[in-house]
């Protein structure tokens, strides 16, 4: 019986990989379209599959990597029609994820992993570039020195070199996001070490025979370039480019691929899994909304790694290197202790909205708190994806449910820094277990209503409909629990305001759902009489008969009698009762809250 393909999870060796057939998506063909450009900077959000592809640049173009050339390339595209270029260059690389990310040790630490990857490739080159140039690059005292010795040598010989940085802003953009923007600047502004390395390696592709002939550099974001480079006007930023929106990342066609190899080998449900790492992992496009789609590559391989060791699905869905990540920016949603319009941008993301914003290539940290280019981080991050295109303008909406969740721990970890109400989000998780359980809905409902009405105390009451809204959303978002939480989304010809559905593919045991209709009435207006709170109510009625009537909705969330306690069917799987509830505010006041 033929072996099954292991899969590595979370190695970038590319050799490695190779040699022990691991799963492999071949994307070498782009190799040619990456010859057309000189100086690269290729951008795309953290774990989709930056360093594996700088490994594999070093493999097809290292001249030491000749002799294996066969080895590493044999059966991919590139392999079976190289290129001139391959194989000729002498290869210096840097990983940037190396250096340490405190302000303190950060100079250090960067000098001395540039020194050390100069030193090693003075090593590793030493019969080609001559000993004696060896040497002086060895006596070199620090990195800058290392440099321009480096290159100093190398100018006017028939040795060029390709430049290979890798994760060029993971420490920096630490450094922003956990001690500020004036420890931050003084790395890439004014003559911090950061922009004087930068400031030699673009001096050394202007002269006639300067050695560096191609440079290629990952990163996330193009804050750091800006702020470091002024835009590194000797590069191209290509990560817009329509040929390389998959690059990197699983197209849906290699996650067709995966789940059938793995599932055939392995037993577990294809369909399940396919859908899975498409609704949590999925749903990505670079540059353009008619991109192909693509999955983040890691946490891919994460799942159909565990599937392949274990044979069951996971309980936790979402990469715990991908929460720390993005745990990082919680800073910019508040200011001075006060929420800022960041956090309202996330707000609209959580609710279900979309944002149209021009999508901006190059700004800097100090201009972040600009609607725009927030809106422009939040895509370089992942955290959204481009949806659509309209007259110069883009719009973005977040991918999938992991990122919906990791944007929404921002959303309670900006309230607990201002308001202190952080413990109750976990509050609103039990509740929301216990009605997935019991259909108890007054716990959550109950704790929703109060920080509604303490929040809207403190925020613009211009779009109170809104606000209210948003918050609800942002908050059943936040506090996680069994339910995808959705909101303006249609069903049986209208669009509901919130729902509850259940996420039976993980946890087949919930037992009930729901759909809330949320009615709105000023915060100035005169509260509402009981007369008026039952035409209200009727009108909301009229409304959910009209949405809990989709077959669509019934049959996805395995809907059975309203509110009847769930008996198992005839398929083992027990069908869940649909809760249909009306929300009334006056302003951030919860005037009526029922089942009907």
């Amino acid at each position: 019986m033929e072996k099954t393909r292991p899969i590595l999870y979370g190695v970038a060796d590319y050799a490695q990989i190779r040699k022990k057939n691991a799963w492999f998506v071949d994307r070498t063909a782009k190799i040619r379209d990456l010859e057309q450009t000189a100086y690269v900077v290729f951008l795309r959000p953290r774990r989709f599959g930056k360093s594996l592809l700088t490994a594999i640049l070093e493999a097809y173009y290292d001249v030491a990597c000749a002799e294996r050339f066969d080895a590493l390339f044999s059966g991919t595209d590139i392999g079976g029609d190289p290129t001139d270029e391959r194989n000729s260059y002498l290869v210096l690389s840097f990983d940037f994820s190396a250096v340490e990310k405190s302000p303190e040790t950060a100079q250090q630490s960067f000098s001395t992993h540039v020194c050390g990857r100069i030193d090693a490739f003075a090593r590793k080159y030493a019969e080609r570039i001559g000993e004696a140039s060896a040497s002086r690059i060895l006596a070199a005292r620090n990195s800058t020195d290392k440099m321009n010795v480096l290159f100093d040598e190398m100018k006017g010989t028939k040795n060029p070199i390709y430049v290979i940085i890798d994760e060029y802003d993971n420490f920096t953009n630490t450094i922003l996001a956990e001690s500020g923007e004036a420890a931050y600047e003084m790395l890439c502004h004014g003559g911090g070490f950061f922009k004087q390395f930068f400031g030699v390696l673009k001096s050394l592709t202007t002269s006639l025979d300067a050695p560096l002939k191609r440079l290629f550099i990952t990163g996330v974001s193009p804050v750091t370039m800006d702020d470091v480079t002024s835009g590194f006007n000797i590069g191209t930023n290509i990560s817009l480019d329509p040929v390389f929106a998959d690059f990197t990342g699983f197209r849906h066609d290699d996650l067709r691929a995966i789940t059938d190899y793995y599932a055939a080998h392995c037993g577990f449900d294809a369909e399940r899994a396919y859908d899975t790492a498409i609704r949590w992992y999925g749903n990505y496009r670079f540059g353009s909304a008619s991109a192909p789609s693509v999955a983040n590559t890691t946490v891919v391989l994460s799942l159909f790694s565990y599937l392949w060791r274990t044979k069951q699905f996971p309980n936790e869905l979402i990469d715990e290197n991908l929460r720390t990540d993005y745990a990082k920016i919680r800073h910019l949603v508040t200011a001075d202790r006060r929420l800022n319009g960041n956090f309202h941008v996330l707000e609209t993301l959580l609710a279900g909205g979309q944002l149209t914003e021009r999508l901006v290539k190059s700004f800097q940290a100090r201009e972040l708190t600009k609607k725009e280019n927030f809106t422009s981080l939040l895509y370089w991050l992942g955290i959204t994806t481009i949806t659509g295109e309209s007259f110069g303008k883009t719009t973005f909406g977040i991918p999938n449910e992991t990122l919906k969740e990791l944007a929404a721990k921002m959303i309670p970890a900006a309230y607990s820094d201002v308001y202190k109400i952080d413990e109750r989000v976990f509050d609103i998780n039990d509740g929301l277990c216990d009605f997935a359980e019991k259909g108890e809905w007054k716990g959550f409902v109950g704790i929703l209503s109060q920080i509604v009405k303490e929040n809207f105390a403190v925020r613009d009451a211009v779009d109170g409909e809104k606000v209210v809204q948003s918050t609800l959303v942002a908050l059943l978002v936040a506090a996680g629990g069994p339910y995808f939480v959705k909101h303006e989304r249609e069903a049986g010809g209208g669009f509901y305001d919130i729902a509850l559905e259940p996420q039976l593919l993980r946890w087949p045991e919930i037992a009930h759902a729901a759909l809330i209709e949320m009615k709105y009435v000023k915060a100035g207006d005169p509260a509402p009489t009981p007369e008026q709170l039952e035409k209200i109510k009727e009108q909301a009625i009229v409304q959910l008969d009209q949405y809990s009537a989709d077959p669509a909705l019934v049959a996805e969330w395995h809907i059975g009698e309203a509110g009847v306690p769930p008996a198992t069917g005839t398929t083992g799987v027990p069908p869940v009762a649909l809760h249909r509830l009306v929300l009334v505010f006056h302003g951030g006041d919860c005037v009526l809250s029922e089942e009907v």
